[in-house]
């Protein structure tokens, strides 16, 4: 399913607003392929959030070997996505789940 013009153009309002512009450090031409492509991995894996809300709402009807299935597509597909995505809009994003190297911290 192809993403409506209205969610394409709203996650567009979102580049916008979170970057605020090309600035000094991109031309008005990289700045539009961020946004674009910001919005195409925002929007790629539509009928995977479909599914997965599907699996949460009725979890019922999907036996283990399907939704296992699924949820490691759906991990393979949408999380590199998703990282994409926040690099384009935040530039760098931590993860705040990686393990702690204690004997690194002061």
């Amino acid at each position: 399913m192809l993403p409506s013009s209205k969610l394409k153009e709203i996650l567009g309002r979102v580049y916008d607003g979170a970057r605020e512009g090309p600035g000094d450090d991109l031309t008005a031409e990289e700045y539009e392929n961020r946004r674009r492509d910001f919005v195409f991995h925002m929007t790629d894996w539509e009928d995977d959030l479909k599914e997965l809300v599907e699996l949460f709402e009725k979890p019922d009807q999907h036996d283990e070997e399907a939704a296992c299935i699924f949820v490691i597509g759906f991990l393979y597909h949408v999380v590199p996505h998703l990282n994409a995505a926040g690099r384009l809009l935040l530039d760098e994003i931590g993860d705040p789940f990686a393990p702690v190297d204690h004997k690194k911290q002061p």
